[in-house]
């Protein structure tokens, strides 16, 4: 993981490709992550002083709570293959975990939702 990018701590800006984040790498193997997916830190902050900004930024994000690639994508102003693409290195490595969005049979029926909202305001 520490050849995906620079090690140091310095800025590399906004030229920097998101081949050079991920290290060329791309979409392979990635856990089958959606824009969906919730990911959190598996482990304290304290063990992560050897990776790269990236991979740190990252896991501080996720240490007190779940958040979905899509928002660490946007925190981190990468593209959400690059995001793939690092998250599951972390995830590979133990760092974080995750788990799959709601099926779409688990969300709440929008028809009962609304009838229920229509209850509340006839009180």
């Amino acid at each position: 993981m520490t050849g995906a990018a620079s090690s140091g701590d310095e800025d590399p800006g906004p030229l920097v490709r998101p081949f050079a984040v991920t290290g060329g790498r791309a979409g392979k193997d990635l856990h089958g992550l959606d824009i969906l997916t919730l990911v959190t830190a598996a482990r304290s902050e304290a063990g992560n002083a050897g990776l790269n900004r990236e991979y740190r930024e990252i896991l501080r994000l996720c240490q007190h709570r779940a958040l979905s690639i899509a928002e660490i994508a946007a925190h981190m102003n990468l593209l959400l293959a690059a995001v793939k693409v690092l998250v599951s290195d972390l995830i590979d490595s133990g760092y974080l975990i995750h788990r799959p969005p709601p099926a779409l049979a688990a969300l709440p029926d929008i028809n009962l939702l609304q009838a229920v909202l229509n209850g509340v305001r006839r009180l």
